[in-house]
């Protein structure tokens, strides 16, 4: 059997930057035929997967990592691309639920699809159990607090 070694940090971060790139681009590739941008599929990954009478733009900058100012304009390109819809809140007038529409729907359903087909073209070559436990890991690592 051989034995493990241990990269230096160095070599894990340019493994996951590049690894990480890779991964991207090949989502980047499925989402340019639809016309969405990384970030904007992100953000309406987010309103689908939300509760039925919306998500708040707070709670949408919070899922991202990113700033109000950056969703709304995610929800700004999503709105013109009917995608997405928004309702004042009665108790806010400010405030702004952000609900998913049956064409943001159907457009994340249509992606879901093409990205998963992408990702198994791409990812053949590596053992199941592999890439199961990468995915096990990301996951934990995604969560943890800094």
């Amino acid at each position: 059997m051989e034995k493990f070694e241990l990269p230096t940090m160095y070599e894990l971060c340019l493994m996951h930057a590049r690894a990480d790139r890779a991964m991207r681009n090949v989502v980047a590739r499925q989402l340019e035929g639809h016309g969405l941008t990384m970030m904007e599929w992100l953000a309406l990954g987010v309103v689908m997967a939300g509760p039925k009478d919306g998500v708040s733009m707070s709670q949408i900058a919070a899922t991202l990592d990113v700033t109000l100012p950056q969703v709304t304009a995610l929800v700004s390109n999503l709105l013109n691309a009917k995608m997405i819809k928004q309702r004042v809140l009665a108790s806010d007038r400010r405030g702004r639920q952000v609900i998913g529409t049956p064409r943001g729907k159907k457009a994340l359903a249509n992606l879901e699809g093409a990205i998963a087909g992408a990702m198994r073209t791409w990812s053949k070559d590596i053992d199941r159990n592999q890439l199961k436990a990468y995915i096990l890991t990301v996951a934990q690592l995604a969560n943890k607090n800094n």
